[in-house]
Formats: structure tokens, C-alpha cells, sequence
């Protein structure tokens, strides 16, 4: 009974080891950018990164089936023409670039027919749809012109603020220039004191406006200070904020290079027609050059 528990078993381990490679070996889609209902996306350049779980670089065949297998719509169902990439450097993905820019605040589906070959030749066998939303870019402008009539404002208030400051700063100079003119002579005789009384009365009237013009340099100083931080603020918040409004779907490279240079494969058809171009430019110049060669030969 044991003989045969043992070998009932080992048959049933056999049996599954066979059978798992067989599952395995289908295609699948293990990922997708952007995420399934992702909002806020980019009507513009728009791109869908499909990711499986085998190599998907293959020839424009493969490409052609593959493309005839996917389909973006959005809720009206009408459909939008897309071209597929691929990058070395991510092999396992299928890049869906979107050849018209996208309509804002809309909804779109992306679905994928069982069908999807890969580099070997393994096939999806399972349908697959995704959807994204772009964002609203009405919304957007909306954004941006509350933030700049906002600093407008905060730039009125602040301007109303250092006109009064301006004012009593002017005062408190009136005040001083008018405590330099006093004469101790006339306040003696005025106010029926002694000369040294008047000198002294005004030495200290003096001081008390010298007092009041450095209080009010001091207070405008910390003022202008103040303001100029808050503009800081704002000017960094209001770009902060529209940066963060642009952010999504928007990729830049520090500079221009090739398709290859980054990673990415240029298409066979795109080759051949630089190539047949290259050969063309070629055959010109060797037909002028013999042309030039049989007028020589004439003279």
C-alpha cells in the first residue's frame, strides 16, 4: 500500500511539471501606463505603455497584427489612429502613441483583442481593456487666471501700504525739518524762559523728531522687507502650482538626439525610405558626374 501511495504520487508530480510549462508559456499583459482609470492626463502626445510578459521587438509584421488587434475610443466610440513603438531598453513593452492630439476632460478606452503576438510568436489569448481620462484644460486656464488676478491684488494691497508708509514717512521728515529751524532766541521770548532753557527745549525737540524719522526708516525697512518676502511666496506658490497644473504626461529631454540614441527602435519602413533616399542622392551625383565627364570629352 505504501509501494503504491509512493508511485501514485510521484506519477501525479511527473503530470504537473508537464502541465505547468504549458500554462506558462502563454502570452499575458502584466501591466499598463497609465493606470486603469487614471485621470488628468495630457491630451496631447499621448502614449500607452502595454507591458508583457514576454519580449514584444519584433518585425512590422508582427506590428501590423498587433495593431489591427488594439483599439482606442472614447464614450462616443469614435476611434483614434495610433502608431506602435518599442524601446530596447524596455523590450517587454508595447508603446500605443496617438497620432491626434486627444479632446480635454474626456474619457477613452483602450481594448486589446486576444491575438497580441510576441517576439517568439506566442499569442494573448485573453481581452484586455483599460480606460484614462484627460484633463480639463479649461479648468487649467481657470486655475491660472484666479492666480494671477490673486497676485495682482496681493501687488494692490502691498503698493497701497507703501504709499502710507511713504506718507508718514514724509511727515515725520517735516516734523524734523521743522525742529532744525527752531530758534532758542524766539522760544526764549515766546515761552518767557531763559536762553539756555530755549537751547535746551530745542536740542530736545530735536531728538524727538531725529527719533521719530529713524522709527519710521525702521518700520519701512521691515515693511519693504515683509512685502518682498510675500511676493517671493507668491510668485513661488502661483509657479509651483502651475507647474504641478502641466505636470502630468509632459516628458523633456535635456537635448535633441536620435530615436536610437534613447533607447527607442526606428521602424523598418522609416529605414528603407533613408536608405532608398541615401541611394537615390548617390546615383544623382554619379550621373553628374559622368555628364560633366562627357562634356569634357565633346570639347
Amino acid at each position: 500500500m505504501k509501494r503504491f501511495t509512493a508511485v501514485l504520487a510521484a506519477a501525479v508530480l511527473v503530470i504537473c511539471l508537464a502541465v505547468m510549462p504549458a500554462f506558462a508559456a502563454g502570452l499575458e499583459i502584466t501591466g499598463v501606463t497609465p493606470k486603469d482609470g487614471a485621470k488628468g492626463r495630457q491630451p496631447a502626445n499621448m502614449a500607452i505603455k502595454l507591458k508583457f510578459s514576454e519580449d514584444m521587438v519584433g518585425d512590422e509584421s508582427k506590428d501590423a497584427i498587433n495593431t489591427g488587434k488594439i483599439t482606442i475610443k472614447n464614450a462616443e466610440g469614435k476611434a483614434y489612429d495610433f502608431t506602435i513603438a518599442h524601446s530596447d531598453k524596455y523590450p517587454k513593452e508595447l508603446w500605443i502613441v496617438v497620432k491626434d492630439t486627444l479632446e480635454s476632460d474626456t474619457e477613452y478606452t483602450v481594448a486589446v483583442e486576444p491575438g497580441i503576438v510576441s517576439t517568439s510568436g506566442n499569442t494573448t489569448s485573453e481581452s484586455f481593456t483599460t480606460t484614462f481620462k484627460t484633463r480639463n484644460l479649461r479648468t487649467d486656464s481657470t486655475i491660472s487666471m484666479v492666480l494671477m488676478v490673486g497676485m495682482i491684488v496681493l501687488m494692490i494691497f502691498m503698493t497701497q501700504r507703501d504709499t502710507k508708509a511713504q506718507m508718514a514717512k514724509t511727515d515725520v521728515n517735516l516734523a524734523l525739518a521743522e525742529a532744525k529751524k527752531l530758534n532758542p532766541y524766539k522760544i526764549a521770548k515766546q515761552k518767557n524762559i531763559s536762553l539756555e532753557e530755549a537751547k535746551a527745549y530745542c536740542e530736545k525737540e530735536r531728538a524727538k523728531a531725529q527719533k521719530a524719522v529713524d522709527k519710521a526708516n525702521a518700520e519701512r525697512a521691515k515693511a519693504e522687507a515683509a512685502r518682498q518676502a510675500e511676493l517671493d511666496a507668491a510668485a513661488a506658490r502661483i509657479e509651483a502650482e502651475m507647474a504641478a497644473a502641466h505636470k502630468a504626461s509632459v516628458y523633456s529631454v535635456k537635448g535633441p538626439g536620435s530615436v536610437k540614441a534613447h533607447g527607442g527602435a526606428i521602424p523598418r519602413s522609416v529605414r528603407n525610405r533613408s536608405k532608398a533616399k541615401e541611394e537615390a542622392e548617390k546615383l544623382a551625383a554619379k550621373q553628374r558626374e559622368q555628364n560633366a565627364k562627357g562634356r569634357k570629352s565633346k570639347k
